[in-house]
């Protein structure tokens, strides 16, 4: 039980830091449309969509790389990944992080639509 929950504050830690990379990613295209497309929020939301799922599409692009290399070789960033981490590996802290930036893109999409 103990580690049930461990692994749950795990995950739940790396879906908000991945969260807070995925709005600030946003944020950052959100204003690098409005300055430099033709102008208003409907330009920004169509950068910052785009932008945020060419990202999440290159993280999941690596983590399947990560996934097809057979055999495991030690990792050398394990002791410094177990001092955010307890249960969780890299590979599932990266997935989790591509998690929320599809999430953040697709509020985007659903923003952009409606707005």
């Amino acid at each position: 039980m103990n580690r049930i929950k461990k692994l749950l504050k795990d995950l739940v830690k790396a879906l908000l830091v991945g969260m807070a990379a995925a709005l600030a990613a946003a944020v950052l295209l959100f204003v690098s449309g409005l300055l430099f497309g033709k102008g208003g929020i409907g330009s920004g939301l169509e950068t910052a969509k785009n932008g945020v799922f060419l990202i999440a599409a290159l993280l999941l692009f690596l983590l399947s790389g990560m996934l097809i290399v057979k055999g495991k070789k030690p990792d050398r960033e394990e002791k410094g990944l177990r001092k955010h981490f307890e249960v969780i590996g890299f590979k599932t802290a990266a997935g989790m992080a591509a998690v929320a930036f599809v999430v953040v893109g697709a509020a985007a999409d659903f923003l952009q639509r409606y707005l």
